[in-house]
This record gives structure tokens, sequence and C-alpha cells, in this order.
């Protein structure tokens, strides 16, 4: 299966209004990913609150994002679900409105089994026949892509990468042991990026590019003397994008930084006057400003 993209995709948060998307804003979190030259973009992941959009909204952003971005950037679109049914129809609604890949997370609250999450692959790319990116992140899912499972899942047909997120380094190291190198794997954790990239990544599916597109991609050019030769703190700033559950950080950040308007679909809700003060004071003491 062919590379979807090798470096930075940034896993874009999804702009509302009070009733629907505003895709005002949207093309300019997308012009801003342009001009740093991102090599991908994620549509409707995690940070794209994806489970609180509708079934309409959602063809309206995939639609919004092949017309914006198609022969230019590939257009990755989150298409999982804990009903293996379910994550099918979502991948081939992606197909056929012309994304280049679907990002699938790993069935949630189901708590299957590892054959279960080998045969819940195995049906999509069957019945699709996209490129497909698995994502693991058992913090949210309750589940883990264990090494030798991500191996099988390795080489089924269409599985053109693995997002990892689970943030244990052993587990992390025996994934990068055993899968083999032709199948791209992705950071899938800001926090982890020179660990990931020492090991042989290929890319980051990154939070943090919503913000610092050009910077992350800096990062990873040269991840082994970053720290060294940047006057930017990049620990703290990826701390303070875990004060809160992703993406409300995320938007809050962007909101401070662009003065966009920051929404969110309940059950997450915007942080408190305390909150907003503490990451205006973190962004200050960080002067991210003066490196946009």
């Amino acid at each position: 299966m062919e590379v979807i993209f090798t470096g930075v995709a940034t896993a874009l948060y999804t702009p509302f209004t009070k009733n629907g998307i505003d895709f005002e804003q949207f093309e300019r979190c997308i012009k801003r990913q342009l001009k740093a030259k991102v090599d991908a973009l994620v549509f409707l992941g995690t940070t794209g609150e994806s489970s609180t959009v509708t079934q309409k909204e959602r063809k309206q952003i995939i639609e919004f994002a092949v017309s914006r971005l198609k022969g230019k950037l590939p257009v990755i679109i989150g298409a999982g679900s804990n009903c293996t049914k379910t994550a099918c129809e979502l991948s081939l609604q992606a197909k056929e409105l012309g994304a280049d890949c679907i990002l699938s997370v790993t069935p949630y609250y189901n708590k299957c089994e590892q054959e279960g999450l080998i045969q819940h692959y195995k049906e999509i790319c069957k019945s699709v026949k996209l490129p497909l990116i698995c994502y693991n992140v058992p913090k949210r899912t309750g589940v883990n892509i264990e090494p030798k499972t991500a191996l099988t899942l390795s080489k089924i047909d269409c599985v053109c990468g693995i997002k990892e997120a689970n943030t244990d380094i052993n587990h992390v190291k025996k994934l990068f042991d055993l899968v083999d190198e032709k199948t791209p794997i992705y950071c899938g954790s800001d926090e982890l990026l020179k660990e990931f990239f020492s090991l042989g990544a290929k890319g980051v599916i990154s939070v943090a590019s919503n913000v610092i597109p050009l910077k992350i991609k800096e990062f990873i050019s040269d991840f082994e003397n970053y720290y060294k030769i940047s006057n930017f703190d990049f620990d703290k700033f990826f701390k303070l994008l875990s004060y809160r559950v992703n993406p409300i950080p995320i938007k809050t950040v962007a909101s401070i930084i662009y003065g966009e308007k920051c929404r969110f679909r309940l059950p997450l809700t915007f942080p408190d006057k305390v909150t907003c003060e503490y990451f205006k004071r973190q962004l200050n003491m960080l002067r991210i400003k003066d490196i946009l």
C-alpha cells in the first residue's frame, strides 16, 4: 500500500457556530496549514470532535476539505466506530466524497479482544479498499492494539500506517521492533515526538500543529538537536495542551492567539475564567506570538 504522507499531518479542530460549522474559520485554519506547508490534513478525528458532528455536517466537512485540498495535500478523514458496520459505512462515504485516506480508531466501549480488532480492520478494508491508518489511543477507547496485533494489521491490504497514541514507551519500542519499516508508524502524542522519531517514525499526526505547524515541521526535521537550538519550550507547550481534555486546550489556545471564536459541542464545555487566564499567562511566558 502506498505511503500517504511522511512528515506532519495536522489533526484539525472543527470550528463551530452556534448551530453548525463555521466554514469561514475553517478556511482560515486550512490556509494557515497550507502556508506552513504541512504534509497532510486530518479532519473529523478526536480533535475534530467527530463524535458530536451530525451526519449532515460530516458530509459538508468532507466535501469542504476535498474541494479546498484535492491535488494539494492528502485529505485524511476520521471514520472510526465501535460498530464495524458503521465504520465501513463512514469509510465508504469518505471514499465516495473524494478522501485520500481514512483514519480508523479502534472500537471503543465494546472492549473487543485482539482477534476482534483484526477482524474489524479486515472487514473495513474488504468493504472500502481505501488506504487506512489504524489509530491506537487506549486512554480514550479502553482498547490497546498490542504490538503483535499491529504486525498482523500492517499486513492487511489497504492498511498504510499506524497512528500510535499509547504513551507507554515500552509499548512503543516493541511496536517499532516488530512492525516492518515499510509500514509507517506515526506519532499520535506530540509530547513523545523526539522519542518516536528517534525510533524511526515516518511522521506525526499532531494537535500542536494547529497553531504552530511550521515549528512542528522544523522540530522533526532536526529532532535530535532541536531542543538545543530552539528558544521555544516545546515541553511546556505540549504540557499546556494536555492541561484539559483534548480539544479544549488547543481550541482555547487558538482563540487566544488568533482571536477566533471558540465553541464546543456538549459534553465538552468551555473552560472557566480561571483556566482561560492560566492559558493566557502560560502563552505569554512562552512568548508564542514571537514564533508564529
